[in-house]
């Protein structure tokens, strides 16, 4: 495989962490090329996309989907034309990881984006977090837990992620909407991407796929969905709840 001069920046985060926002807010900085939910291995089932007919084989024709490796290789030949034109446009590239397939199903977790294309590329790498329990209960009203078997195996999983990520800077979605100028600006000197004020207005017409939040106009905390008393106290007493919680300032209690 030959190795690549040119970098590419990867932002990693689990299903409703607040990752759709934090990603808009990169997209609005100049300069910047981001592609959302990449992954080498998980298709998708779209209406209408014409330019894809890997992706179509992978969603309509499974049982002819190559090996692993093949897809890896496949993906970073079609993810080379992109990276070019990149560099020739003078952009810098973003991937947003679609970690849900590697951590929230029933694969075995794996850091497949990054193996994928490490050899190849230079990686510039960050992670972001939410408290798991607001997380869970987003993932619940979107319908996004049918692999998982409860709260419980979502926080193992968790810290699998947070372990196989744990050589990167990671950064707070709760840190985030507070201090929204002073993270981004950290985001950014870490993934080597020019910081330009104004990023929160300007990412409101950005459109990406996985936005499934309440979305605000506004960057800023936002209430706790419904919860029942009983809930939270399991989820807090749970070793690997209280495992994150520790690990990154969370609340241990209810």
């Amino acid at each position: 495989m030959t190795f690549s001069d040119q970098p590419i920046r990867i932002i990693h985060h689990l299903s409703a962490t607040g990752g759709t926002l934090i990603s808009r807010c990169l997209a609005a900085m100049p300069d910047v090329v981001l592609l959302s939910e990449l992954h080498p291995l998980t298709p998708s089932m779209a209406p209408f996309y014409p330019l894809d007919p890997l992706g179509q084989i992978a969603w309509n024709y499974p049982y002819l989907v190559p090996s692993d490796e093949r897809m890896a290789e496949l993906f970073r030949e079609r993810l080379d034309p992109v990276v070019d034109l990149c560099r020739v446009h003078e952009k810098r590239l973003v991937l947003r990881d679609h970690s849900h397939s590697d951590y929230l199903t029933q694969r075995a977790p794996r850091t497949r984006l990054a193996d994928a294309l490490r050899g190849r590329y230079p990686l510039r790498q960050v992670v972001t977090i939410r408290n798991p329990i607001d997380a869970w209960l987003s993932m619940v009203e979107n319908g996004f837990t049918e692999q998982l078997t409860g709260f419980e195996q979502y926080c193992e999983r968790c810290i699998r992620f947070l372990d196989d990520y744990s050589h990167l800077s990671v950064w707070r979605y709760e840190d985030f909407v507070v201090k929204p100028d002073q993270i981004m600006m950290a985001i950014c000197e870490e993934l080597d991407i020019v910081f330009l004020p104004g990023f929160a207005a300007r990412a409101n017409s950005v459109v990406l796929t996985g936005d499934s939040g309440r979305r605000p106009v506004d960057i800023g905390p936002l209430p706790r969905r419904e919860v029942s008393q009983g809930f939270l106290e399991r989820a807090v007493n749970l070793e690997g709840y209280q495992s994150i919680a520790k690990r990154f300032g969370y609340d241990s209690a209810v």
